[in-house]
């Protein structure tokens, strides 16, 4: 420890010091109890990381661990990728300025152009931030300032996710049912993902005069990350034209699809339609930089922000340091070097397949299985289900943890394979590893899966509900 004006700090060497049982003790204490339960329920906090290169996590145990998550979509070129971690330390070596705040970056400059590259049409003005969320909050802002005081009515989705602040959780479908503590935007109203329809009759519902509806914003995901719902493109082409003929700001949220996780760049270029606003994050930073930001049309940016002193209406303290800018034009390079997109649309092939034959084998428990590029999932059963239900009190959710539970735990504990499921649906696993991923990859982790899916899930299973009621 040391001693700064009689506080006594932790340093780096007491925190590679710590126990399992230290760290997980100050994580409850000064994260959250719950979450520290949660991650000791599925086995996570028995053992330490103490490396990450690639696909694997190196554990203080010895255990090399394959990363099936990406890490919650974030690493599309894999743990600590050499060029990243190269590009960053000859930056820092530089002692460069990070923090452009008075001076026009060319750093910035470079990047924005590159975007400009990779996403269609006009889409070139780019606003940097540091989340996937505040990216949501500075689109829709764009939106609203764009579409005027007239039109303030924000369409959004029944199963959608944009972020937990207040706005975006206004406009999140899928948070609806627990986001009830919160305050909410006014003017939000939600429509069937998939069914244009209803868009149709929400915005034709409430014209103000013959071809202006109060409704000026639409926020959609191209493709719904959780489950891996695919709407029929001629959806979202209908869904075009409608925004074009009442000038509605259609935002693509491609936080979690963007950058090649669905085997194309965006996920929006599956259904041959361009957003007005997109937003992006997770693997932009490359797993190295918690970077993010929306791109926009010059049209809709010059209208909304045209005058001098509208120039910073919507800003942020850390706008694009000069480490997350040299990050994520390595990002983009190592996509485009290494063919990630490319492999992201044949691995994903490969492991739908894959995954397919697992729900052929095992039909009592593998409800259903989806994928896209690199976003995959595998929704369960559970054949247990009604003995369960005669002797416990537990409701549906708890059921289906009680199989996803079991399943991740083992794979972890016994096969060293890291998976996890998504907030909003208990009953699937959620399965989006790094663009970098191979064959002998896939093929592991199916392997392990068959393994666990064929063995007894009661044991764990029932340990993992005690540890849930406890």
């Amino acid at each position: 420890m040391q001693t700064v004006q009689g506080y006594r700090f932790l340093t780096v060497e007491d925190a590679d010091a710590m126990t399992e049982e230290e760290n997980l003790r100050l994580f409850k204490k000064h994260i959250g109890q719950n979450l520290g339960k949660m991650l000791s329920m599925l086995g996570f906090a028995d053992a330490i990381p103490v490396r990450a290169e690639g696909m694997h996590i190196t554990l203080n145990d010895g255990r090399e661990i394959l990363d099936m998550t990406g890490h919650v979509g974030v690493l599309v070129a894999g743990h600590n990728h050499p060029r990243i971690i190269e590009a960053r330390r000859k930056w820092g070596e530089r002692r460069g300025l990070e923090t452009w705040k008075f001076f026009p970056s060319p750093y910035q400059g470079a990047l924005c152009h590159n975007l400009s590259l990779i996403f269609p049409e006009d889409l070139e003005i780019v606003f940097f931030c540091n989340s996937g969320a505040e990216a949501n909050e500075g689109a829709m802002k764009l939106a609203q300032k764009y579409a005027g005081p007239e039109r303030k009515m924000v369409a959004f989705t029944d199963i959608s996710f944009h972020g937990k602040t207040h706005a975006t959780l206004t406009v999140s479908g899928s948070e609806q049912h627990q986001n009830h503590h919160f305050n909410k935007l006014e003017n939000c109203h939600m429509v069937k993902y998939g069914d244009f329809e209803a868009l149709r009759e929400l915005v034709e519902s409430n014209l103000i005069r013959k071809g202006v509806s109060r409704v000026g914003t639409f926020i959609v995901e191209a493709i719904r990350t959780e489950g891996v719902v695919k709407p029929d493109s001629r959806y979202f082409q209908q869904v075009r034209q409608l925004c074009d003929q009442y000038d509605i700001a259609l935002i693509f949220d491609e936080i979690y699809t963007g950058f090649g996780r669905t085997g194309k760049m965006f996920a929006f270029e599956h259904h041959g339609v361009s957003p007005d606003i997109c937003s992006f994050s997770k693997a932009f930073g490359g797993g190295k930089a918690t970077f993010a930001g929306f791109i926009t049309r010059p049209s809709i940016y010059n209208k909304a922000y045209a005058k001098m002193n509208e120039a910073t209406l919507h800003s942020t303290t850390y706008n694009g340091y000069g480490e997350e800018i040299v990050s994520s034009l390595e990002v983009l390079q190592i996509i485009q070097d290494e063919r990630l997109v490319e492999n992201s649309e044949e691995m994903g092939a490969y492991l739908l397949h894959r995954l397919e034959e697992v729900q052929r084998e095992y039909s009592d428990l593998v409800a259903e299985v989806r994928g896209v590029g690199l976003l995959c999932c595998i929704k369960f059963k559970s054949k247990t289900e009604k003995l369960l239900r005669m002797i416990s009190s537990t409701g549906s959710e708890a059921m289906e943890k009680f199989v996803t539970g079991a399943i991740i735990t083992k794979l972890f504990q016994e096969h060293n394979i890291l998976t996890f499921t998504p907030p909003h649906d208990s009953a699937q696993l959620l399965i989006t590893p790094s663009l970098i991923i191979r064959k002998e990859h896939v093929d592991q982790f199916i392997e392990a899966l068959k393994q666990v899916l064929g063995s007894s899930l009661w044991t764990v299973g029932f340990s993992y509900m005690k540890k849930l009621k406890g």
